[in-house]
């Protein structure tokens, strides 16, 4: 039975939120609002970015080329919309750079854009400290659980315990399902 009421919920979407890459025509201005970042190797499998499950992985067994993504979560400065910012190692780095500096991404501007206005053109991420005193940021949200629900897989098959030791980095990496199920969302097969 539906529970209704006549307040909006402080988060009305559970822990999802919206996810952004940089675009090739406008930059994106925003504000970490995560304290720190997290990342995995993915693949583009079945037209999305996925994580890579090795050593059982369809898109490794299909011989699919990886890629290391970070994740954050940030506040657009002209919308104001939470979002999960999506980034590469390389594009990451000014990130981790400002980490080192200040202990911490929450509060860190950023603007990221790319080298030449192309799809695939590198990205270019610029970072500065934000006057916190003048801006409310919303609560850090869980970036494992955001992820889970990104990728259609249960939170408690994410462990985020590990920390990168050459950057101490956190990583997202899936651990077996219990009874060696698949918590994956089945894609559908096209048969012709």
């Amino acid at each position: 039975m539906p529970n209704y009421s006549h307040d909006i919920p402080d988060n009305p979407d559970g822990p999802s939120l919206p996810v952004r890459r940089t675009p090739t025509s406008t930059p994106i201005l925003a504000i970490v609002t995560s304290e720190d970042l997290i990342g995995c190797h993915t693949h583009f499998f079945g037209g999305r970015t996925v994580p890579c499950e090795a050593p059982d992985c369809e898109a490794c067994k299909e011989g699919l080329p990886f890629r290391w993504h970070a994740y954050l979560s940030a506040v657009d400065t002209k919308s104001n919309l939470h979002f999960l910012f999506e980034c590469t190692a390389q594009a990451a780095e000014s990130f981790v750079q400002y980490r080192q500096a200040y202990n911490s991404l929450r509060g860190c501007f950023f603007q990221a854009k790319r080298w030449k206005p192309r799809p695939n053109s590198r990205v270019v991420i610029v970072t500065k400290p934000c006057k916190l005193d003048e801006v409310i940021l919303p609560s850090p949200p869980d970036l494992v659980k955001v992820l889970a629900i990104l990728w259609g897989i249960s939170d408690n098959t994410v462990d985020d315990s590990q920390r990168s030791p050459e950057r101490n980095m956190p990583r997202a990496r899936l651990t077996p399902a219990p009874n060696g199920t698949n918590n994956r969302k089945k894609r559908k097969e096209i048969t012709s």
